[in-house]
This record gives structure tokens, sequence and C-alpha cells, in this order.
């Protein structure tokens, strides 16, 4: 079992926190203070501000927390810390060997200002509170130039709107749009032709960026001109309620703390490029607009708020892909999410999940490839899935109502698909949003 697994195996609460083993700093709390029912302790480790891995120890006594996870890194992580420091060396020497993937993994190589200009969008639909915490966090980035753009979608009040406004009152960089067209992809849309630079940003209203996340997306695109698409590590802020452990054990990616380049010459698996989650997570991401030219905007008929609930994201990963345009996955870029607190809520939202793969799976089975590829190895592929969602309810602890959460991310599924082929066979064609 990784390290990244251990903590959804704790019945008791779990406090999240970084430390940046450089130096003497402290661990730092990302969603608050220690609390007494705190039991567990999971810390993002850090090298040069790289995140190199998980460690898990007792939340308790405090005093020692920040000596006894330094223990825990030096112990478990030894090799990750030791391969990190390993490119740096080969780095600072005139004949080592340069690349995207070990040159961009330490973001002390990176620019943090005077860089490539970003345009951060933040899509939101009356959630103000979600939204202040984010733009809050936003506001501590000091990379130049950047724009943060609130794209408020069909607003059913003007909440949002005095929200963005005061706050950009203290901060120029900030400024309000709206989308009256509901659904996620077409706030993105928007996103895409309001935004003043050719790095586009795009994270949700229940996250809180690291102040080097643009620092980390800039620095692939400046360095490689080919990238059409940066992903980014997406971290749990809290692991407190079993809902959040649920999620957490679900979507987690195998090797998070990777770099890794994925272009239409990559096999990483026999459903490639098709393989649903392989690239990245929708709430951390950038495009590089003037490499879309044959790409297209997002699919209206996806994503939340659409027919299709979810899936957008999948759906503009594989089509970079097979416009010929490569992804870099770069763990420095770094977003901290907010996973569904209960399981009323996560209900909704695996709910959801599964009927955007869904949507996202009837769109492209006209593909000769991914229908061959479901043919030969769907079972294998099914069954994996199957062992996900089990493992998911087993280190969660939520026992039988685990296997609820999964029978409502199945329904989702076969749901997306029929809407999906409904809405394409009454509409065999929408508009594109271009750019």
């Amino acid at each position: 079992m990784s390290v990244g697994e251990e903590v959804m195996t704790v019945e008791h609460s779990v406090w999240i926190g970084m430390l940046d083993v450089d130096g003497d700093c402290p661990v730092v709390g990302v969603n608050g203070p220690l609390r007494p029912d705190h039991q567990m302790a999971r810390l993002l480790i850090r090298t040069h501000l790289a995140p190199i891995g998980y460690v898990l120890v007792p939340a308790a006594p405090a005093e020692s927390l920040s000596q006894r996870a330094r223990i825990a890194a030096e112990a478990s992580l030894a090799a990750e810390l030791s391969r990190h420091l390993s490119c740096e060396d080969d780095l600072s020497r005139e004949d080592g060997p340069a690349g995207p993937v070990n040159g961009l993994a330490c973001p002390l190589r990176q620019v943090v200002s005077s860089g490539v200009g970003v345009s951060v969008v933040v899509c939101s639909r009356e959630r103000p509170g979600d939204l202040e915490t984010c733009l809050s966090a936003m506001r501590r980035i000091r990379y130049e130039p950047m724009e943060i753009l609130v794209v408020d979608n069909a607003p059913t009040s003007d909440t949002t709107r005095k929200l963005v406004e005061a706050m950009a009152c203290d901060d120029p960089r900030i400024r309000y749009a709206t989308e009256p067209a509901r659904g996620l992809s077409a706030a993105r849309n928007h996103g895409l032709e309001q935004a003043h630079y050719d790095i586009v940003a795009f994270t949700d209203d229940d996250t809180v960026a690291d102040p080097n996340w643009p620092g980390a997306l800039s620095a692939v695109f400046a360095s490689e001109p080919g990238v059409v698409c940066v992903t980014g590590l997406v971290a749990s802020t809290s692991l407190t309620t079993r809902s959040e452990r649920y999620f957490e054990a679900r979507y987690a990616s195998p090797e998070p703390f990777q770099p890794c380049r994925y272009d239409e010459n990559s096999r990483p698996g026999t459903l490639y490029p098709y393989t649903a989650g392989m690239f990245g997570r929708g709430a951390n991401f950038a495009l590089r607009r003037s490499g879309m030219t044959a790409i297209g905007g997002f699919d209206p008929r996806l994503g939340a708020g659409s027919t299709g609930l979810g899936g957008e994201d999948l759906d503009m990963f594989l089509r970079v892909i097979l416009a010929g345009g490569s992804i870099q996955y770069e763990p420095s870029a770094l977003i901290w999410h907010r996973h569904r607190p209960d399981e009323i809520a996560l209900s909704e939202q695996l709910y959801a999940y599964g009927h955007g793969l869904g949507a996202y799976v009837a769109k492209h089975l006209h593909d000769r490839r991914l229908f061959a590829a479901l043919i030969s190895h769907g079972a294998r592929h099914g069954w994996s899935l199957v062992r996900q969602m089990r493992h998911a309810s087993a280190a969660s602890q939520l026992g039988s109502r685990g296997s609820l959460l999964a029978a409502d991310e199945l329904r989702g599924m076969v749901a997306g698909a029929a809407r999906y082929w409904v809405s394409r066979w009454r509409r065999r064609s929408y508009p594109s949003c271009q750019p």
C-alpha cells in the first residue's frame, strides 16, 4: 500500500497539512489548525517547492508534528527526495541533461514574475462563499503578468457580481464577466473568448491555488512550444469525513507526483487516448489558446449544467491529443480542492461524474479505435472500475453505503450515454464556440 493510500484506511478525522523539508520550516495547515478530533495528519511533502509525496503520521502531540513528519519523509520518501536532488545536480552541470520533465519539476527554476502572461478563469454559479475563498487565495499570488477572470454563469442574482467587484477594488487583476447560457462549457468558452493572454488557466470556485500555480503552468508553455495543454496536481484540503475519503480513494491518481508528457505517440494502455481521467482533472488545467485552432471550444452538450452534466474536461483533453497536440502533467502546478463533505452531496456529484463519463464515451463511440478497444478490453477495464469503487468503499469505512454510491455513479454512466445520444439525434451538430 502506497503512502498516498494509507490515509484512507483510518477511521478518525484526518488533518491536512504541508511541509517543505528545505530548512527549518514547520508544518503548515491547509484548512485550519489541528483540532482535538484529528487523530491523524496527512502531509504533502515538498522540496524546492516541488511536491514529492504524502506521509501519514499521528496528529498528536502537535508540538512534535513537524519533527515527526520530517523523520517519516526521510524514511518513506528517501528515493523521491534523492531523485529530485539528483536531477538538480545534473541540471547544474553544463553537460547535464535538459528537458521539460527534469528541469520544470523544480519550481525554484521557474519564473515567478515577468513571465508568460496567464489569464486565470474561474467559472462560478451562485456559490459566493466558495468563490470568496478561492479569490482570496488568488490574491496572494504574485506572478506577473496575470489576470483573474470570474465568469458568472447564468446568474439568478447579483451576489457574485457584487462580490467580485468588491474584491476587484483591492486587486485590479480581478474582473467580472457573465455568460447567460447555462453550463460549464459555455462559461469556459466565454472565458477563452474574454481572456487577455494566450495562456488560459482554468480552475473551479471550490479550490485554493498554491502561490506557485501560474508560474509552474507558464514554465511548461514557455519551454515547450508544442504543448497545448498543461495539467497539475489536485490535492484534497480535507479528509475529515468518510465522504471526503471515499472521493479521494475513488479518484486518486496512481502516480500524482511524476511529471508526464502525453501525445499521439504515447501508448500507456490499450484504451489510450480515451482513458478517462488519465491526463488530469478539470479543476486544474491550462490551454494555449493560439494552439487550439484545430480543436475548437468546449462542447456545450458536456459539463455541469448541460445535458451531459460533466465530461467537458475529458473531451477537451482527448481532442487535444487527437488533433496532434501534447499534454504535460506537472505536479508542481498545485491546486487544493474541497471534496463534498456529506453523502447526499457526494451522491449527487458521483452521479454527475458518471453521467459525464457516459456522455463522453457516447460522443466518441463512433471512433473505430475506441469501439474496438471497448469490445476487446472493455470487460477488463470495467472490472478495474468496479475494483476502484470497492476499494474506495472499504478505505472510507462507508460499508454498504459505498455500494450505493458506486451504484449512483454507474446509473449516471448509463443515463449520460443515453441522454447524449438523444441530444445528438435531435441536433446533429452544435455551434462550436471558437476561442
